[in-house]
């Protein structure tokens, strides 16, 4: 036993360090990190709880890793306490772990942007949001290589040299996916739609899902998910369907032959005045009924007026109030739509021509 004690003697501080290190890690994962969320979730700035999470994995790493740094520089072998990459895995983990947090904060730290812009009256679309972010963690994957690499004394003159020259031939290869991330910078800078809106676009028609560097995600009433490469978007027309204030209705109300001059202008009279009360729903600045032609089996009266929303459905329930009204009004005028029919006349009338067949036999 006196072997033994003997032995771990001159070991003795670098354990020591090490239980620190241990218990320092667990006093954090399970106190010291509910004490801090606790505390976030009484704070009034709203992304505390998110920076915490970020940086609970890399904080552990750290303290792992400043246990064995720890052990080593006390440990009774000379060559393990006064080499110096030791030390440079030490500082490269504590950079790593840095970056590693604020890689992990790149969605936080863009809702962060976005409620500062919106302080300072910039306004900005939910659709980049994606494409911020991976701005965002691009940049700081190069910082850490950067940082890292210059702290194990790495020339990266050469290596950025090599980037310059080999852009081009990446330019060349890449030239399809450049040309879809410039389009996605033209969409955000025109900002044509955003995520939600019911558009159409070189031929596809649906809802736009999401928008990243390459495409943008569009649902169609299919329940298809079509990705349409953002190099197209940017020239080709759009018809944002969303943004409309308000819809045009235009349509033809056909009633019979039968229908008198004087039913015709009750009927008209009748839909005019109805129109014109509709004040919560349609724009009534602008109603139009007409008796415009006759037509082929049908006397034709153009309605035409604004509604007075941009949705679908509240058009198709407008649409129906106002189709059931004029059912009423031509039953209340004593006239009735017209169908699509046909006249035949015959030069001779069948009758005699029966009586002419009978006449032979």
């Amino acid at each position: 036993m006196e072997n033994i004690l003997q032995l771990l003697m001159p070991w003795s501080t670098s354990i020591g360090v090490l239980c620190f290190f241990v218990l320092l890690r667990y006093l954090y994962r399970h106190f010291l990190f509910n004490l801090l969320h606790k505390f976030a979730l009484a704070s009034s700035f709203p992304y505390d709880e998110q920076i915490l999470e970020a940086f609970e994995n890399p904080i552990n790493v750290v303290l792992v890793i400043g246990g064995i740094y720890g052990a080593l520089i006390f440990a009774p072998i000379p060559l393990m306490s006064s080499t110096l990459f030791i030390d440079r895995v030490l500082r490269s983990t504590i950079v790593l772990a840095f970056f590693w947090g604020c890689y992990n904060l790149s969605d936080t730290t863009h809702g962060m942007m976005l409620d500062l812009f919106t302080r300072v009256g910039i306004r900005t679309e939910e659709a980049v949001s994606n494409i911020f972010s991976t701005i965002l963690r691009i940049i700081i994957v190069v910082l850490g290589f950067v940082t890292i690499a210059k702290e194990w004394n790495y020339d990266i003159s050469g290596f950025v040299a090599s980037l310059g020259i080999g852009s081009l031939a990446i330019a060349f290869a890449a030239k399809d996916a450049l040309a879809n991330v410039f389009g996605s910078l033209i969409i955000i800078l025109d900002k044509p739609f955003k995520i939600g809106d019911w558009i159409t676009a070189n031929g596809i028609e649906g809802t736009v899902e999401k928008v990243s560097f390459r495409s943008t995600c569009v649902r169609t009433f299919p329940q298809e998910l079509v990705y349409i490469p953002n190099s197209l978007l940017s020239n080709t027309p759009i018809t944002n369907f969303t943004m409309r204030q308000k819809r045009r209705v235009d349509f033809i109300l056909g009633l019979t032959y039968s229908t008198t001059a004087t039913q015709m202008q009750d009927v008209i009279q009748a839909i005019k005045n109805y129109l014109s009360g509709c004040e919560d729903t349609i724009y009534t600045d602008d109603i139009r009924v007409h008796f415009v032609e006759y037509g082929a089996s049908s006397l034709n009266v153009r309605v035409t007026f604004y509604a007075r929303t941009g949705s679908q459905v509240e058009y198709l329930e407008i649409l129906q109030q106002i189709n059931l009204k004029l059912m009423q009004i031509m039953e209340e005028a004593g006239v009735s739509c017209a169908f699509p029919s046909t006249s035949v006349y015959f030069e001779t009338p069948l009758q005699q021509l029966e009586q002419e067949k009978s006449a032979e036999k």
